[in-house]
């Protein structure tokens, strides 16, 4: 079952953010205060944001000497890099924005959701220091790399910042929609920087061979073990549904697989993963596209093998593993090679910090329970009060 729909929505969502398009479209609702407007009142707002700023708006609304919207909290914990003589820190801005939207993610803003999937606090928290490591391990590879922001580039993106201000008709407007988004003016900074770290590295990976783009070479890949096809039969447990009777379910209809039953009949009975709907002759992948547990079985199977249960967060599953389509593989090869760049620059850059460990700061176990953030409420407006 493919898991990469959480991480595309959450970098769309950056996405949206960093060019304006989510933030301004807070801003049009309207809200009698001069949203989607510009400070002064006199430059036109167009659907994406984009104002004239006079030399003194300018500098009224530069993120250049933002700070830590945070200053009590030092840091959240500090990357031991372990091969290099410094390690660097997490602050609480960044940290706070993964936490929580990772967790409303899940949970939609209904708390008894933890209540009723307790283990899933465990496994959303691995999700969300992922991303905060796969930022840091941006960070040290720019730094091997000499990789840099240009005074022009950090110029830019500070003049594109003060921009979203304006178009907003000043910071309180702003700081509402960043409110939305669990971000802090510094952490907005700091991501709109990221996305430039992130792209000129990838940019490196790719001219210096580290991330294979011909697609001649990875049209040949494809025909490796390295790419897989597989379909299954999920029963999925659905929050307050009896796991006991959904494995017991799955344990049946695995004994009538055995005892000589179709495998697409029962698949079209009893299957709940929609996406299987689009591609009922099976999902082709790389690793990294799929649910780990999942994913682990399906490369180890033969053409033709059927798996055990498998059990992953979203439920059981039973795997038959698939030729792979040549068609299909021609047909989607250029989306097939997107995928890959993809995955690879992100295995590159877990590699980095596969090593690293975490030491925490003092007030650790504190902050990084999430009812502490929550507690924050609306961070500008509890400030103002």
């Amino acid at each position: 079952m493919k898991h990469s729909n959480v991480k595309k929505l959450f970098a769309a969502c950056l996405t949206a953010v960093l060019l304006g398009t989510a933030l301004v479209s807070c801003g049009n609702q309207g809200s009698g205060d001069g949203a989607g407007t510009s400070a002064g009142g006199n430059n036109a707002v167009g659907t994406t944001g984009v104002v004239t700023l006079t030399p003194e708006e300018y500098e009224k609304y530069s993120f250049a000497d933002v700070q830590s919207a945070f200053p009590d909290i030092e840091y959240v914990f500090a990357f031991d890099h372990g091969d290099q003589t410094t390690g660097d820190t997490v602050s609480y801005d960044e940290y706070r924005y993964y936490q929580l939207l990772y967790k409303n993610y899940f949970d939609n803003g209904k708390e008894e959701y933890w209540t009723t999937n307790p283990e899933m606090k465990a496994n959303v928290t691995d999700m969300y220091l992922r991303e905060i490591r796969r930022n840091h391990a941006v960070q040290a590879e720019c730094a091997r790399y000499g990789i840099s922001l240009s005074e022009g580039e950090l110029l830019a993106l500070d003049r594109k910042n003060a921009e979203f201000v304006a178009a907003f008709g000043g910071l309180d407007t702003f700081r509402e929609a960043l409110d939305m988004y669990y971000m802090t003016e510094y952490f907005f900074a700091y991501q709109g920087e990221m996305e430039t770290l992130y792209s000129k590295l990838d940019a490196y990976y790719r001219e210096n061979g580290q991330i294979l783009t011909n697609q001649a070479d990875i049209r040949a890949m494809l025909d490796t073990d390295a790419y897989v096809c597989a379909k299954h039969i999920l029963i999925k447990n659905d929050a307050g549904e009896d796991a006991a009777k959904n494995l017991a379910l799955a344990q049946d209809i695995l004994s009538r697989l055995n005892n000589g039953e179709d495998f697409d009949t029962l698949m079209n009975q009893y299957n709940e993963d929609p996406g299987m709907k689009s591609e009922p002759n099976g999902y082709h992948f790389f690793r990294g596209e799929m649910v780990k547990s999942f994913e682990d079985a399906a490369f180890a199977l033969e053409v033709g093998q059927i798996s055990d249960i498998v059990e992953s967060d979203y439920g059981y599953h039973i795997i038959l593993r698939c030729a792979k389509n040549a068609e299909y593989m021609d047909k989607n090869l250029a989306a097939i090679s997107e995928t890959y760049t993809a995955l690879r620059f992100y295995q590159l850059i877990d590699e980095v910090s596969a090593n690293w460990t975490q030491l925490p700061s003092d007030r650790y176990e504190e902050i990084a329970d999430w009812s502490y953030a929550v507690s924050l409420g609306n961070l500008y407006k509890d400030k103002e009060s």
